[in-house]
């Protein structure tokens, strides 16, 4: 009698454990993606057991946040250049000549190219999010990057009344990254200063090694982002109000590392 009913005790806890966790799967099966599995703080196997499901769903959460994410990002960025492109091509269709025709086809191709630019920075940085290491990443030089930088920008900025001035570390760095998003950001973070600094501005471009960490920084003698915007600046493809009138994406910062 002692032995059935330590079983039958036993068995109830342990289908009463096993219930638990399946009432919690049928929560989530039904779109309540927040459940989580409540763990009994006794360090049993079902706890451990438990936790690595709650892990495992909070890896699962993150993910389709994630995707989520990226599908608003789309719609929201891709809505303007799409339908610029749509009204370049009606402008084609409805050119009276040859010379009006090209030249609303070569804006539909800009306007197209835009979209896919914005298509492909959204997508890398879902890469990035989702994992913990940069997609294509490799080993490139800090001084090559911002000597490319200075040979892109320096003219430009000439023309724009400003004056860049970029300076390399010495000894060179050796950092992982991908190069195409390093020089992407650093792209956007230049043009922003040019467009937004009022003539006679001084843009610097610089790098330096602090704590086994590289620090990329760009400095202007403009009026600077206002107090109020400054936390919002470091979201995906964000554009303040003030800068809606100007052609851009916002900004695609990646993720990098020293090499040594």
């Amino acid at each position: 009698m002692i032995g059935l009913g330590g079983g039958f005790i036993l068995s109830r806890l342990v289908l009463g454990k096993i219930e638990t966790i399946s009432l919690t799967a049928r929560d989530i099966m039904r779109g309540d993606i927040s459940r989580r599995i409540i763990l009994n703080a006794t360090g049993d196997e079902f706890d451990h057991l438990a936790g690595s499901l709650n892990a495992m769903l909070d890896r699962n959460e993150a993910l389709i946040a994630s995707v989520r994410q990226v599908s608003d990002d789309i719609a929201h960025d891709m809505r303007r250049p799409l339908a610029r492109l749509g009204q370049h091509l009606d402008e084609a269709m409805e050119a009276s000549n040859a010379d009006l025709r090209n030249t609303a086809l070569v804006r539909a191709k800009a306007g197209l190219h835009d979209a896919l630019e914005i298509f492909s920075s959204l997508l890398r940085l879902a890469q990035i999010e989702a994992g913990d290491r940069v997609p294509d990443s490799q080993v490139c030089s800090t001084k090559n990057l911002l000597e490319k930088i200075e040979n892109f920008y320096k003219a430009v900025a000439e023309d724009h009344g400003h004056t860049l001035i970029v300076i390399t570390p010495e000894p060179d760095i050796m950092i992982e990254g991908n190069r195409v998003l390093l020089v992407q950001m650093l792209s956007n973070l230049i043009e922003n200063a040019i467009n937004h600094s009022p003539k006679g501005a001084s843009i610097v471009l610089s790098a330096v090694l602090k704590k086994a960490e590289i620090v990329f920084a760009v400095t202007d003698t403009g009026p600077g982002i206002p107090a109020a915007e400054r936390e919002r600046v470091f979201e995906k493809m964000v554009r303040l109000d003030s800068s809606r009138t100007i052609a851009g994406n916002g900004e695609a910062v990646p993720i990098f590392r020293t090499g040594r």
